[in-house]
């Protein structure tokens, strides 16, 4: 027995090249020992083993190639996904994402060249991955017997799925599923992961086919008639925390102008039900919630209430999610959609103050750039806090430099804010504002961080909720301003939003559809479990 596995040893190792095996190993383990490192769990040895186990087949498959020139170009590929799943360790803590995979689909210039600025620290990270592949492609031997190496492969493949079925075995007492395991231990690792990921996000785009069912559908808003002029604007930040803002106590002067506004009213407890834009948008526009985010495919936004109710509706954008392409079906049937280049937010106020004298009765959805990473939108009027990589030689990787430039966005975002509200809050009008971020930011890293973290902290989702009327609003609904007032503390969400919009400007909707007391303006707002989903556009968390 021991002269045959002595002579099968033997045979194994002379029919493969182990270096090759050894070196591709290295480049798909690169990323997973980064995420271990860099974990707040802790790095975990019994993860680095698993996924060694599962890897090692399509290494030996790799190495069992002939041809040097199919070797390289799938052990570049192999390689090319390596490093993106490596700059997203580095940047998020986490590997490489649907959401990811569709917003680089659907991003802009702009955004794409803020990714690249905020990544350049990530780099020097992906260094070993590039020495390795170097190495490998210096060593690179043609495999002896092309038998034998197929036999070798093949045993690990089923050593790999003996493992797999053992661990299944294990955690079947936990109630874990299989499909879920598998997703979670195997697929969302380096180097399944960029496959499983294109999937989901091929199958996300491919729901968005459901739009179709929601094109004859109305809400049956109603709403008394009013003789007043009336204009009405739902706002969504970009990546705005809640912490930075003076208006909830932050030490620098960071929202003055405002802090100069009556009537002006700021939740403390709100959370954006998703950390990227691309999930926390919609559930903000339509009634899709987290645990039903197919919704926003299924049924229209807020602009439909407007529009039954004799409204006329725009949307406008600073080169934002809204009034992508991709994205267009969420503003499906606007009077105007305006999208202008990111940077500028200033210009929206404009627009608002034009068409709010030329119709009536008038909803906006608007959309800043606002705040996002890297943090360069704001012009030098708001360039009060310095040293920082904007206007100075500072680093990116300088913390206190990321947090001036962050606070001097904010300072931007106050300017903006102010303007659209005094464009509506025009003689004779029944006015109110309304304003939530679509997600915050988490720089505390030391680093410009957008977020979109599987496992999010606070500042990712603890963020503002800015209410304004007009004395006229106010006047003519006395009880929602009370009940506004009252509410102010209460723990809400982006699953308020649609409900709270459309109570603000007096519409009432179909039965099947309305949940008023998830509104911020009701007596007695109805108080329910916060999810938050999580960037792979399935799951999601529990938030409290």
């Amino acid at each position: 027995m021991c002269q045959i596995m002595k002579r099968t040893l033997v045979h194994f190792f002379k029919g493969i090249n182990c270096l090759s095996v050894f070196l591709l190993l290295l480049i798909c383990l690169i990323p997973i020992v980064y995420k271990e490192a860099l974990s707040e769990e802790g790095f975990s040895l019994s993860r680095i083993i698993s996924s060694v186990l599962y890897t090692l087949p399509v290494c030996f498959l790799l190495a069992c190639i002939k041809k040097k020139r199919v070797f390289v170009v799938l052990s570049s590929i192999l390689m090319v996904v390596s490093f993106f799943e490596t700059i997203m360790v580095v940047l998020y803590k986490n590997f490489l994402i649907a959401g990811n995979i569709i917003s680089a689909l659907n991003t802009t210039a702009d955004e794409g060249s803020g990714f690249v600025m905020s990544s350049l620290h990530a780099l020097p990270w992906a260094l070993p991955l590039f020495l390795v592949f170097g190495l490998l492609v210096w060593r690179y031997k043609k495999p002896q017997k092309l038998a034998p190496n197929l036999l070798c492969a093949a045993s690990f493949i089923v050593l790999s799925i003996l493992f797999l079925a053992y661990q299944l075995r294990v955690r079947w007492g936990g109630n874990i599923t299989t499909r879920f395991y598998v997703e979670q231990n195997v697929l969302s690792r380096p180097p399944y992961n960029f496959l499983f990921q294109s999937y989901n996000a091929i199958e996300q785009q491919w729901q968005k086919g459901y739009i179709k069912e929601a094109e004859k559908m109305k809400f049956g808003a109603k709403r008394p008639k009013i003789n007043e002029k009336e204009s009405y604007v739902l706002a969504i930040g970009e990546s705005l925390r809640y912490d930075n803002l003076s208006l909830a106590g932050y030490g620098r002067k960071t929202t003055p102008l405002l802090e100069t506004l009556d009537n002006l009213t700021l939740f403390s407890d709100y959370y954006s039900a998703a950390n990227l834009t691309m999930y926390s948008v919609p559930q903000i526009v339509t009634r899709a919630t987290a645990d039903n985010f197919v919704l926003n495919y299924q049924e229209k936004s807020i602009i439909q209430p407007f529009k039954e109710c004799g409204f006329k509706t725009f949307a406008i954008s600073a080169d934002n999610l809204i009034c992508n392409q991709a994205y267009r079906y969420l503003v499906k049937g606007c009077d105007g959609i305006f999208n202008y280049n990111a940077g500028e937010d200033a210009r929206i106020a404009d627009i608002v103050d034009s068409l709010s004298n030329i119709y009536p009765k008038t909803f906006f959805i608007v959309q800043f750039f606002g705040n996002h990473s890297p943090y360069r939108n704001f012009k030098k009027e708001q360039n009060i806090y310095r040293p920082n990589p904007v206007f100075d030689n500072s680093s990116w990787t300088d913390h206190k430099a990321v947090v001036n430039a962050y606070d001097n966005t904010v300072l931007f975002t106050d300017y903006n804010v102010y303007h659209i509200i005094k464009a509506i809050d025009k003689p004779g009008y029944q006015s109110a504002f309304l304003m939530v971020s679509d997600h915050g930011a988490d720089y505390d890293t030391g680093v410009s961080d957008h977020g979109g973290n599987c496992n999010p902290r606070k500042a990712e989702y603890h963020v503002p909720l800015i209410v304004w009327n007009s004395k006229g609003w106010g006047d003519k609904y006395p009880q929602k301003k009370a009940n506004l007032l009252s509410n102010k503390n209460k723990p809400v969400n982006s699953d308020n939003i649609f409900y709270s919009v459309c109570d603000m400007a007096d519409i009432t909707i179909d039965k099947k559809y309305s949940m008023p007391e998830w509104s911020v303006f009701a007596k007695n707002l109805k108080p329910h479990e916060r999810k938050l989903l999580v960037p792979d556009g399935k799951n999601y968390i529990i938030v409290k």
